[in-house]
């Protein structure tokens, strides 16, 4: 059972952890409501290139890269993809002369029935400004460090609040909001209400959010032990001269992984893949294995398959975290569940503060009174 001190301490950690991070939750909830609408919003705002498809096959992906280098002249091709929810649509990230770093990639739409690049830049579009606001602050990786640490202070607040809501709980039905009390005892009975009630959905946004931030670490962690282990036979030798097609890598790891398809493809020369391999990602068609794509190294060299097996389990956790953090993982009807969770956090934090600044301004009240007293 808690005693009073300990529920003094616990009542410190949840006030002070909840007032770190709630004027970023008001702003991370606003921006991801934006984000679990983006497909309605790009359409609404036209940020992206209509693509007809009826009758039509869509081109080999090595010719659309060639696209991709005619549109992007001098640069290099680092990351090939296509839009699973617009089909034709393909993305290619090409970097600049020199550069390795994905960071500093910038993205070729392209038709994938034509070959033609679109004059739209993907970087510049409203759900592209919308999402790097909400994942870094337009502070690259200093941003997403500071944004884990507001999840970490997120969670710390939840748990928190569940120990301090627990004595209430046994003396109380669930759901009881006091109307005939005061205005901050409504205000406190449906902060805990609402905070109760959304309890699982905020760890899982909570937990998932924080691994999205912690990205780039992982992805040094993947560079440095995994994709170094997988690739020691490589090290000493020269990079080549000259890679295979990007098809031919597509058809080695699509008979490595039959029934799959190809989530994205990762040219040698990047962080990702090293100086020999392509890096290719196969996606079953359906169930949760879609969102827990196969890893596949091919050898850029030969085409000849090094290494097929499933990715590291901090890769996998941060592919399926990225669906489930936006509610993309079962069309508009989850995505409308977590736009509603979202609404109620926004409530829940406005109420935590009201309950803040209400406390605050009593005890200001207060304060003349307990020196008249003591004088």
């Amino acid at each position: 059972m808690a005693t009073p001190a300990s529920l003094r301490r616990w009542t410190t950690v949840h006030r002070w952890s909840s007032l770190f991070c709630t004027a970023n939750l008001l702003f991370l909830c606003v921006t991801g409501l934006l984000l679990i609408f983006h497909p309605e919003i790009d359409a609404m705002l036209g940020s992206m290139p209509e693509i007809r498809q009826e009758g039509r096959t869509m081109l080999p992906p090595g010719q659309l890269v060639e696209a991709a280098r005619e549109a992007r002249p001098g640069w290099s091709p680092a990351v090939y993809s296509e839009d699973e929810d617009h089909p034709g649509r393909a993305y290619v990230s090409m970097l600049p002369p020199g550069v390795q770093d994905l960071g500093e990639s910038k993205t070729v739409i392209l038709d994938g029935f034509t070959g033609q690049a679109a004059e739209v830049k993907l970087d510049q579009t409203f759900s592209m400004i919308v999402l790097n606001l909400h994942a870094n602050l337009f502070a690259g990786f200093i941003g997403e460090l500071f944004l884990a640490l507001v999840g970490i202070a997120f969670f710390v607040a939840l748990i928190s609040g569940v120990v301090l809501y627990a004595p209430f709980m046994r003396s109380c039905l669930y759901g009881l909001i006091r109307r005939d009390r005061s205005r901050r005892i409504f205000q406190l009975d449906l902060h805990n209400l609402v905070g109760i009630s959304t309890l699982a959905w905020c760890c899982v946004v909570c937990f998932t959010g924080i691994i999205l931030e912690l990205g780039k670490p992982l992805l040094m962690i993947y560079q440095h032990q995994d994709l170094a282990a997988m690739t020691a036979p490589f090290k000493d030798r020269p990079a080549p001269e000259r890679i295979v097609p990007l098809d031919q890598a597509i058809a080695t790891a699509q008979q490595a992984w039959p029934a799959h398809r190809m989530q994205f493809a990762v040219f040698p020369g990047t962080q990702l893949t090293g100086q020999h391999h392509f890096t290719l990602f196969m996606a079953a068609e359906s169930g949760l294995a879609k969102r827990v794509p196969k890893l596949t190294l091919v050898d850029a060299a030969t085409g000849e398959l090094t290494v097929a097996s499933d990715a590291p389990w901090y890769i996998q956790a941060l592919f399926v975290s990225g669906p489930l953090h936006f509610g993309d993982y079962a069309g508009t009807p989850l995505r409308i569940i977590w736009a509603l969770f979202t609404i109620l956090t926004i409530i829940l934090c406005v109420s935590g503060l009201y309950l803040f600044i209400a406390k605050l301004r009593g005890r200001r009240r207060d304060l003349p009174l307990l020196q008249e007293a003591t004088s």
